[in-house]
């Protein structure tokens, strides 16, 4: 694994995500209560950005079609999204969100 430092885990308010580029790939971070969570910005179905929709619950919806993901698992949950988006590892050391892209 190579993790990456991202961002401070305090930068991502609770029930919010941020939109941070990766050696060359662009992911999302989220922030649940239940922790951090990553997958890759772009949606499966219409190569837009994920991080121009909304996250509601455990998912990400994308503004393009209202299609939607499992930001746990990369589920597509809503049509017309039927491919999984790519989600990455995340880890926290001491107060630093790193991400594993490789």
């Amino acid at each position: 694994m190579a993790w990456m430092n991202v961002v401070g885990a305090d930068e991502i308010p609770v029930n919010d995500m941020r939109k941070y580029t990766i050696d060359g790939v662009d992911i999302l971070v989220y922030h649940t209560s239940d922790g951090f969570f990553a997958t890759s910005d772009t949606c499966t179905h219409a190569d837009c950005s994920l991080s121009e929709g909304d996250m509601e619950g455990g998912e990400i919806v994308c503004w393009c079609h209202g299609g939607a993901f499992n930001i746990r698992t990369g589920t597509a949950t809503r049509m017309p999204c039927v491919i999984p988006v790519e989600t990455f590892p995340v880890r926290l050391q001491g107060q630093i969100i790193q991400v594993d892209v490789s």
